[in-house]
């Protein structure tokens, strides 16, 4: 059997609406309106299999389809599993999107380890609840109700439902806004403005409504949504004016009051990470963001922390590599994410994993975004088989960022070069230049640190000192304490009596005899005058302090990056 995807067209219509409300998803792509009015743009077709359907249309790399929707599971499991297999056989790679959190469950219960899934922010709806959308109440909306209020000085406006009446006007003032766009027009635009035109022009056999706003008698906003479920209405389009004052949250007003009265709910989609977007539908207050995630059919997935078998498999395989006693679980319940570490299967079980925190690099060409690669573990029996080396692949390719790592061994840097990593981190032994001077003036004092103001401290001093750095957000930094407190250590500032204001940074523990030092940015001259106290207080005769070596590969578009090599990567968090 094949599957067979058809055109979206008006005979498909009641059928694709009843399963579509079935399932009763709260995401704007899940509607027979939205498709049937996008389809010309990205070849939008529909496939039925008994009780559901699935869609397919064009994405940038290969086709992606929608998840199965209606019937029940066993209808869903069996089109997607017709899907799965024509994909296979055709080389292609299946990726669905968007999908649901109830999609994402379906797909981890019923598919274990085969699907690498995650959620992706831009692409978020913003849900809000309609009575305040026409309210606007409280000190957060003050700035919508002037806007408004501006609108309205006049008392030359009104509000009206899109009809046969007045469609003409309607498409006119589209055509206008089109026009003042000319020089900044563009694919994505034209593409919106034409499904847009198709929402307008066919709109009661789409079950869409909208609704204008006039000033003076002309047409400056309006806006066309529909139903999407049983408590939510769509906004799929909304335009306006930007030079008549208030239009916007005029129309934003008095569409969710006239065309989604009896709804709980406005789903006005997502801001596809455009800053400008986001801001204005934040300043709405959105009570919730609904999450859509893409899956993609692969052997590399990201490990899950609510997963108590799959947590302990991967404890297990942390410790048989690193032998790291309870920090496996620790590190597990402080630092994973459902969407920072990556993992393998096998017979049943994860056997290689690696994590990737987030983090910042800083050169003299300015900083990016990196990932930091962690924990890169195989079990014994599974390696030979390049399954590291495919989960550093799909990091690379999944988040665009560089990578960067710091090698346990010196061999490591061989094995790492192959994969495209080049060196951008100094080692040093500074312990060995360490030494007590005695009988110095105390005239400084230590202090407990806050993760928050110890990762403002630390990235202050490293853009004055240092010619490229990796710097961590507090969350990373809290971790990193609360590592070391664990094994007895402190984290402090170091601060002189005559400039308080002059924090230096100092994160230690010992080790038998040894003051293990874990980072400063004490000058070696300060660093003498404390040591001999520091080593009393702590019983220890001795400091150790290692500054690990590192690489970095750069993604594709980054080719050109000038990598410093010699970079600064303490406190790696592990």
């Amino acid at each position: 059997m094949v599957l067979t995807f058809s055109d979206l067209t008006y005979e498909t219509k009641d059928w694709v609406t009843r399963k579509l409300k079935e399932d009763g998803r709260a995401l704007c792509e899940y509607s027979f309106a939205s498709n049937y009015a996008w389809s010309p743009y990205f070849a939008l077709r529909l496939a039925r299999l008994g009780e559901s359907g699935i869609f397919r249309y064009m994405g940038e790399k290969h086709d992606l389809y929608s998840f199965p929707f209606g019937g029940g599971d066993q209808d869903k499991q069996a089109l997607l599993e017709q899907v799965m297999k024509q994909c296979e056989e055709e080389g292609e790679t299946l990726e669905l999107s968007p999908l649901a959190q109830k999609d994402y469950d379906f797909l981890r219960r019923h598919y274990p380890g085969q699907f690498l899934m995650a959620a992706n922010r831009d692409m978020s709806d913003y849900i809000y609840e309609r009575e305040k959308l026409v309210k606007l109440p409280g000190k957060k909306y003050h700035g919508k109700r002037n806007h408004i209020a501006r609108f309205m000085d006049a008392d030359d406006w009104c509000y009206e439902a899109i009809t046969d009446e007045n469609r003409a006007d309607a498409k006119e003032m589209m055509d206008e806004w089109k026009n003042r766009r000319a020089d900044a027009w563009n694919v994505e635009l034209e593409q919106e403005f034409g499904a847009m035109t198709t929402a307008l022009l066919e709109m009661e056999q789409l079950g869409m409504v909208g609704g204008l706003l006039r000033k003076a008698g002309r047409v400056v906003a309006l806006s066309i949504g529909e139903p999407l479920n049983e408590d939510t209405f769509v906004v799929h389009y909304e335009k306006a004016f930007a030079d008549v004052q208030g239009a916007y949250p005029m129309i934003n007003q008095q569409f969710a009051e006239h065309a989604a009265e009896g709804y709980t709910f406005i789903d006005r989609e997502e801001d596809t990470g455009d800053p400008g977007l986001r801001k204005a539908k934040l300043s709405y207050q959105p009570c919730r963001l609904e999450k859509k995630y893409t899956a993609i059919k692969s052997e590399v997935v990201f490990a899950h922390p609510e997963d108590e078998q799959m947590m302990a498999e991967l404890c297990s395989l942390w410790n048989t590599c690193f032998d790291d006693g309870d920090f496996a679980e620790f590190y597990m319940k402080h630092r994973l994410t459902d969407d920072n570490m990556l993992v393998i299967h096998r017979d049943g079980k994860p056997v290689s994993m690696a994590s990737f925190l987030p983090a910042v690099y800083y050169t003299k060409n300015g900083a990016i975004p990196v990932r930091y690669v962690y924990a890169v573990a195989t079990l014994p029996e599974y390696r030979r088989q390049g399954l590291a080396q495919k989960i550093i692949a799909c990091g690379s390719e999944l988040w665009d960022e560089p990578l960067v790592l710091s090698p346990a061994d010196a061999h490591l840097y061989q094995y790492y070069g192959k994969m495209g990593f080049v060196c951008a981190f100094r080692s040093e032994h500074a312990g060995e230049r360490l030494f007590p001077l005695k009988n110095c003036c105390w005239n400084f004092h230590l202090e407990e640190a806050t993760p928050e103001e110890y990762a403002s401290v630390r990235l202050q001093l490293l853009k004055e000192r240092k010619v490229a750095f990796i710097s961590w957000d507090e969350q990373a930094i809290d971790f990193a304490f609360a590592a070391n407190e664990r094994e007895g250590g402190r984290n402090l500032f170091f601060v002189p009596d005559a400039a308080p204001d002059k924090k230096e940074l100092l994160m230690y523990t010992t080790e038998g005899e040894e003051l293990v030092l874990i980072e400063t940015t004490l000058q070696e001259e300060v660093w003498s005058r404390l040591l001999p106290e520091l080593l009393a207080e702590t019983g220890t005769k001795r400091v150790r302090y290692e500054i690990p070596g590192g690489m970095i590969l750069l993604p594709e578009r980054l080719a050109g990056f000038e990598v410093p090599g010699d970079g600064y990567l303490n406190l790696t968090l592990g």
